[in-house]
């Protein structure tokens, strides 16, 4: 009597027809990936892309929606894929929270690794990654929260966190480090993104398939975002008339200064009408040229500056500038009664140092600024309507166009290989250091993103970096034991997981 033995199966053949089919079949969100697509391409726009100043009659201009806006569209994304990485519309059972957290906290650290990578190959790229590991960890406690106290918390973080964070800059005197530069001062800030990480997550709560939830999510980001610019128009409208500098503040960022404090921008030399509005004669040297003769980065020949009562430092070795100043600039005044932020310190100086900053316009900048990266309060809610409108859109157009969104659904399911390719262009191109602004590039570098990403979904599946992240998170995952609950396997529709096999 013979015995029959069973055998495996082999694993089933997907064709490449099939695995782009999944890309734009539920139960995959594909307006999700379109909207990631559409972030990708504006940041390549940011870094590489000649966009003229903004002008109604020039309809390039328009172009320049991509600063900022990007990189705030990326972070409402962030905050959804979070949620659908731990369970969409269900809030997770306290039982899964240790795999969910650990999965996190190995994509997040394989992002911020992918990032820091970046960040060594030397381009001028602010890369967003190694922020975005650290958010992934940020991101842990609120694993639980409903929507509604996703959104509470995100507005009020909001309203109070950038004033708060100004705040404690201003009374540190600007002290710079590390941990301040994250918080506190850097492009990428905690006040600024954790709100519209925490208002993405609350979008991955909600039942993201329905047409009736993607137009509310469009019309509130309608409401949101013209609100806040008609807040903005409204008040430097009002301050351009009662204090001008103020409105000067919030609309470009700088403000107006008197003595020592006239340098900002690139360099402290021959700065003719620069970011703060005053010239080198301000700080006890005189400047025959005027504004007009400046270069582009501001600077003027130093022939046409007089130089008297100036002290110059020869160049650093990773620049070709001499920088002059007044002596108590680079702290060495030899007076005792003198003021400014180039003192030696002491708390005698710290009161004048302190009001030197002009804390009245930053401040109001920090609130009302809604300038890209200022890290502002009407930044996060005009460019976070934005995005909303953006992704409300896109889920409901998604549906209706698939197969016209195909290439831009599949760059949108490897957003991590997209990214750190386009950076790997911009230094093949440029070379280290370097800084490209060509439309033709930016169009370039989109055209073949789509293509290599539409092949690579077809033949290979999810993108070879979605592929490591998603492996980090397993690998991690399976320190909660086999005692944990819930499902053995992690949900793959994210932002750093995503696409199909």
């Amino acid at each position: 009597m013979s015995t029959a033995v069973s055998l495996p199966l082999a694993p089933a053949r997907i064709s490449p027809a099939q695995r782009l089919r999944r890309l734009i079949d539920p139960p995959r969100i594909t307006g999700l990936d379109v909207a990631r697509a559409l972030a990708i391409i504006g940041m390549i726009g940011a870094h590489v892309g000649n966009i003229p100043e903004f002008s109604f009659n020039d309809p390039l201009s328009y172009l320049g929606i991509v600063h900022g806006n990007s990189a705030i569209l990326f972070a409402v994304l962030a905050g959804i894929s979070i949620s659908l990485l731990t369970g969409r519309m269900r809030i997770p059972e306290p039982a899964d929270l240790p795999r969910l957290r650990l999965a996190l906290v190995g994509r997040g650290a394989c992002i911020f690794l992918i990032g820091l990578g970046l960040e060594m190959l030397g381009t001028v790229v602010a890369v967003i990654l190694t922020f975005w590991g650290v958010l992934y960890i940020a991101a842990l406690p609120a694993l639980r929260w409903p929507a509604k106290r996703l959104l509470l918390v995100a507005v009020g973080i909001a309203l109070l966190g950038p004033v708060l964070a100004e705040a404690a800059n201003l009374l540190a005197l600007q002290a710079g480090g590390a941990g301040s530069n994250l918080v506190l001062t850097g492009i990428y800030r905690v006040t600024t993104w954790v709100p519209l990480l925490l208002v993405g997550m609350a979008l991955g709560r909600m039942d993201l398939t329905r047409t009736r939830v993607a137009v509310w999510i469009a019309a509130a980001g309608v409401a949101v975002s013209t609100a806040a610019h008609v807040i903005i128009t409204l008040v430097v409208g009002v301050l351009a008339m009662v204090a001008p500098v103020y409105a000067q503040a919030i609309v470009q960022g700088t403000y107006s200064l008197s003595g020592s404090q006239v340098y900002s921008g690139s360099g402290w030399s021959a700065v003719v009408g620069g970011g703060a509005g005053t010239s080198a004669s301000d700080a006890g040297g005189s400047v025959s040229g005027s504004a007009s003769s400046a270069g582009a980065d501001g600077l003027v020949p130093a022939s046409s500056i007089d130089m008297d009562g100036l002290v110059c430092y020869p160049p650093m070795s990773h620049e070709d500038l001499v920088s002059c100043a007044p002596p108590d600039v680079f702290g060495g005044s030899t007076s005792s009664s003198g003021s400014g932020m180039g003192m030696m310190g002491g708390w005698a100086d710290y009161p004048a140092s302190f009001w030197e900053q002009q804390p009245g316009p930053m401040l109001a900048h920090a609130f009302f600024g809604s300038s890209p990266h200022s890290g502002a309060t009407m930044e996060i809610f005009g460019s976070g309507g934005l995005a909303l409108v953006v992704i409300g859109v896109m889920l409901v157009l998604a549906p209706l166009l698939r197969w016209a969104l195909l290439p831009l659904a599949a760059m949108g399911s490897m957003p991590l290989t997209s990214y750190a390719l386009h950076v790997l262009v911009i230094l093949v191109v440029g070379g280290p250091m370097s800084m490209i602004a060509s439309n033709g590039v930016w169009a370039g570098m989109v055209a073949g993103l789509l293509v290599l990403t539409t092949a690579w979904a077809a033949l290979r599946g999810r993108g070879p970096l979605e592929q490591l992240t998603a492996w980090a998170a397993r690998r991690a995952a399976a320190g909660a034991g086999a005692g944990s609950a819930g499902p053995s396997t992690l949900p793959t529709d994210s932002l750093s997981g995503g696409g199909p096999r």
